[in-house]
């Protein structure tokens, strides 16, 4: 078994659940990891009364975890 084996055709990032699926070619899908962080990421959208700016975080959480399926999937197109 291989790392693609696993992953199948694509990763998928789930802004709802803030998951990355792998989807094989029959569109079964298995839950790579849970994109965590939460706790940091909220710290670094703080305005200057010392309240967060959920908004940004939110944003910034789903480019991460967008990020990192576009990763995966460049690297499966190159195997």
């Amino acid at each position: 078994m291989t790392p693609k084996q696993f992953i199948g055709d694509k990763a998928v990032y789930d802004k709802f659940g803030q998951k990355i699926w792998a989807i094989d070619k029959k569109g079964v899908q298995q839950m790579l990891c849970d994109l965590r962080g939460w706790g940091a990421i909220q710290n670094l959208f703080k305005l200057k009364d010392g309240s967060l700016d959920g908004n940004k975080a939110d944003t910034f959480q789903d480019e991460l975890g967008q990020f990192i399926a576009d990763a995966i999937n460049e690297k499966l197109n190159k195997l």
